[in-house]
């Protein structure tokens, strides 16, 4: 009995390694991503062509990250769905916020532009280019100012 539980972390730890073996990162072109991403880049982004793409493979999910010639990176889950844009010290189009937070910007916080924007479980982040942080729910309701 000693030897078998001796052998457990090396096949533990073998085991470990073939799951991290298995995950891949590669570059792709604009026609290997989803089409909503598709959309959602010509909609939002009209003027940017990708400087890259990358296609973030494991054996649980997929993730695409696109870097845009002007800075921007945009990241969407496996079916093409946003998860996150970060400007990169420029700021992201209005069009990319859900109308109910385009509105809320708009009449408590004119003439703030922001920097970062995700979608959460719970709602969504953005992020103003003074660094200041709003979250709201998943309906775009103000929920808090982050510290």
């Amino acid at each position: 009995m000693k030897t078998k539980f001796s052998l457990l972390p090396t096949i533990v730890i073998t085991l470990l390694f073939t799951i991290s073996a298995c995950a891949q990162k590669r570059n792709i072109t604009i026609k290997q991503l989803p089409a909503p991403a598709q959309t959602y880049l010509a909609k939002h982004f009209p003027n940017q062509a990708p400087s890259y793409i990358k296609e973030d493979k494991d054996l649980m999910k997929t993730d695409y990250k696109v870097v845009l010639t002007g800075g921007a990176e945009i990241e969407f889950d496996g079916k093409g769905n946003f998860d996150e844009a970060d400007g990169n010290k420029t700021a992201l189009p209005v069009s990319i916020l859900p109308p109910p937070i385009a509105s809320y910007i708009a009449a408590n916080y004119k003439g703030q532009q922001v920097e970062k924007f995700e979608k959460e479980r719970w709602g969504y982040k953005l992020e103003f280019m003074n660094d200041l942080e709003l979250e709201f729910d998943n309906n775009g309701k103000f929920l808090r100012v982050d510290d």
